[in-house]
């Protein structure tokens, strides 16, 4: 496709609390697409309320945050079912309402092709925001409504790998109600399932958000106050002693949808597991691409990617993350993710610059794909 005669809108921020993540993965995404010299390049910034602004202040302001308090924001309304791809923007002032004055607000149309959604996390990654773009019968990057859903949602995810044949380490999932309705109980049944020690998840959180691992019962009652914190469900897998591996998925803009598999990447964290922090903050985790494996083992990594990947019923991209058990040389799903990173030190852009798609490449076969 012609990327010079497309308009595009990409979206960051959101209202998860990896919004300032979010903000890194689209600056990444704005100057890519800027070295690309597409037609049209809008700019949606979502608050952390869940306003929308259309923003055409300095990009790096993006970053540190600034964004938000910029005099060129104007408000951004949707029309749904509107035949017209894009969005309305304001270009003046809402009066005061409250007083009784009439809303005379001026609105401009702007036309845009296809939307690229930098948004991870809840209300974003979620298959929220890809209602919206339903909706309003617009293309747009990344993996549809129920793919989004489903691989947000650790729980819903885990029951579907488990139906599709995809090895997992031993897991199991709790209510927050029955939780509080009876803790020791709730430890009692976990410990029929899982030994210590347990890894403790929100089903509905990304980027290792909430995650700990508890070695003892105590242990076990602070990590699920912690999960529940930020959803409503835990997940709870046996702890695996092994090698982390990644790999990122493409959907080609061909007539059979064919997956592009990059080559494997392995993670070394700088602490007992990869955190949010060691993700976004700490410098001292390893990314080692492409990671030393044998042929076989990327065989099977790469068979259970796909299959992963069709399970959910994705669409354009993902990343695939896997264990190595050390003791048994087991490869077992850990999850996908159908927005991953694309900051400095993010595994996705890296996997794939490694397997013949640099920056540039990679962006415009991810726009190619949302067609």
């Amino acid at each position: 496709m012609d990327i010079s005669q497309t308009k595009i809108c990409v979206l960051f921020g959101g209202q998860s609390n990896e919004h300032d993540i979010s903000c890194q993965s689209a600056s990444y995404i704005i100057s890519v697409l800027q070295q690309s010299a597409v037609k049209a390049l809008h700019l949606i910034g979502i608050t952390k309320y869940g306003e929308f602004l259309y923003y055409e202040g300095p990009a790096d302001l993006i970053l540190d945050g600034t964004w938000a308090e910029h005099e060129s924001n104007k408000k951004v309304f949707f029309r749904l079912g509107h035949r017209g791809q894009g969005f309305y923007i304001s270009n003046s002032v809402e009066p005061d309402t409250q007083n009784g004055s009439r809303d005379n607000t001026e609105l401009s149309w702007i036309e845009v092709d296809v939307f690229f959604p930098v948004l991870h996390g809840k209300m974003g990654e979620d298959g929220t925001v890809q209602g919206l773009f339903e909706l309003i019968n617009t293309p747009y990057v990344g993996c549809g409504v129920l793919a989004s859903s489903i691989a947000m949602d650790k729980v819903a995810s885990r029951k579907m790998f488990d139906t599709a044949g995809i090895p997992q380490a031993n897991w199991t999932w709790l209510k927050k109600r029955k939780f509080n309705e009876d803790p020791e109980s709730a430890i009692t049944k976990i410990k029929e399932v899982l030994i210590y020690p347990i890894f403790v998840k929100p089903a509905n959180a990304g980027s290792s958000v909430g995650i700990t691992k508890a070695k003892s019962d105590q242990e076990l009652l602070e990590s699920l106050a912690i999960a529940f914190e930020h959803d409503d469900k835990a997940v709870l897998e046996q702890a695996i002693v092994g090698r982390e591996i990644e790999v990122a998925l493409l959907e080609l803009n061909d007539s059979k949808h064919s997956l592009f598999i990059s080559v494997p990447g392995e993670i070394i964290p700088d602490r007992e597991f990869y955190d949010f922090e060691s993700k976004y903050i700490s410098d001292g985790s390893k990314l080692i691409v492409p990671a030393e494996l044998e042929s076989q083992q990327i065989e099977e990594i790469t068979r259970y990617a796909k299959l992963a990947f069709r399970t959910v019923d994705g669409k354009g991209l993902c990343r695939a993350d896997f264990f190595l058990e050390d003791t048994t040389g087991r490869i077992l799903m850990n999850e996908i993710n159908t927005m991953p990173g694309f900051t400095g030190i993010s595994m996705y852009p890296k996997l794939m610059a490694e397997s013949g798609y640099p920056s540039v490449k990679l962006v415009e076969a991810l726009i190619a794909s949302a067609f």
